[in-house]
């Protein structure tokens, strides 16, 4: 019967550094000019848009106030009867 060595201690992966791939500084530069350059390809929404989008948020934030406050009246009235 073989035995399985079971070793509590965890493996530690080296990453492959690829030829041509420079040092750390390097790849940060690389990093930092690929994330620059699909920041220019976002497309930003217009003022309209944003305008639209700020109304409806601020109607929901608004209805679910009104909500809360009607609910909240509701129930303190009635636990107002019990007590």
């Amino acid at each position: 019967m073989l035995k399985m060595k079971q070793t509590l201690e965890p493996k530690l992966r080296k990453r492959l550094i690829l030829r041509g791939e420079g040092n750390l500084f390097v790849r940060i530069k690389k990093f930092l000019l690929e994330c620059w350059a699909e920041l220019k390809l976002a497309q930003r929404p217009m003022k309209q848009e944003v305008m639209s989008y700020s109304v409806a948020v601020l109607v929901v934030i608004l209805s679910l106030a009104v909500y809360m406050a009607i609910l909240d009246f509701l129930f303190a009235r009635i636990f107002a009867l019990f007590y």
